[in-house]
């Protein structure tokens, strides 16, 4: 075992806490309680100037995959980016995917994601935040965001993650999965190296909403920094806002440095 000297310690120490208050400064003014995170306002509004709606990823997520909603039904990735029309959801586009009367409530039961008035609105959060505290009981836990190990928790069963709508989205090919892990080396000595997982996130985003877009296909040809991600960009684009949060180091800076 190689033997660390004071000041090799001391560095380390220093770059851990720099990469810290990094991902930590990115996300000082995100959400704070574990109910809210991930959750998304719809602020566009028709002629009857309706309030906006909140979209809860989390009554989401403990049924569709990611890949389900943000490649075959088109949904952005940046909030307020689709530009959802009354129109489009009676057509069966976007919400109107879903909430047909079939797979979820219809579009008829406006005031279920509508709010009527501003107390109508609070009546709708605070519902909310029960089931939300209901549900998370039920899940694995995790320390950041929600606190709720969603990899865990698909993993073990617990949820059954819908990925295929009938009319609008194409069998995959099995051939074309990719499982393997890819390990990465960050940019600054002496922390734990990136073991990215493939077959984690094929399970909920596919190849669809990384490749090609977002990341080169070719392995280690995607140059990225720390500091991008932390703007949202790469990796950002989902953790830290909706994925795991940034400040959840050890999911990927999880293979130990050689010597220590």
């Amino acid at each position: 075992m190689v033997q660390e000297t004071p000041v090799k310690t001391l560095y380390n120490v220093v770059l851990i806490f720099f990469c810290f208050m990094l991902c930590w400064a990115a996300q000082a003014f995100a959400a704070t309680k574990s109910h809210e995170y991930g959750n998304v306002v719809f602020s566009n509004t028709g002629k009857d100037n309706a309030l906006p709606v909140t979209f809860r990823h989390w009554t989401h997520r403990g049924l569709y995959t990611c890949r389900l909603c943000h490649v075959d039904l088109e949904f952005s990735q940046q909030a307020n980016g689709t530009g959802i029309l009354e129109e489009d959801n009676k057509n069966g586009m976007y919400c109107g995917a879903c909430h047909n009367g079939k797979e979820a409530f219809g579009l008829e039961t406006c005031t279920r994601c509508h709010p009527k008035d501003s107390r109508h609105a609070d009546e709708l959060e605070q519902q909310a935040k029960r089931d939300f505290h209901k549900f998370k009981k039920t899940m694995p836990p995790a320390i950041y965001g929600n606190k709720i190990d969603w990899m865990k928790a698909e993993e073990e069963g617990l949820i059954k993650l819908k990925d295929f709508l009938d009319g609008i989205s194409l069998q995959k090919d099995a051939k074309m999965v990719n499982n393997r892990d890819e390990p990465r080396s960050p940019s600054l000595p002496g922390l734990p190296d990136i073991v990215f997982s493939h077959k984690k996130h094929v399970v909920w985003s596919g190849c669809g909403m990384c490749h090609p877009d977002t990341f080169a296909l070719e392995s280690g040809k995607t140059e990225m920094s720390m500091k991008e991600i932390t703007q949202g960009k790469f990796c950002g684009r989902c953790h830290g806002t909706i994925a795991f949060a940034l400040n959840d180091c050890s999911h990927c800076h999880a293979k130990p440095v050689a010597g220590q």
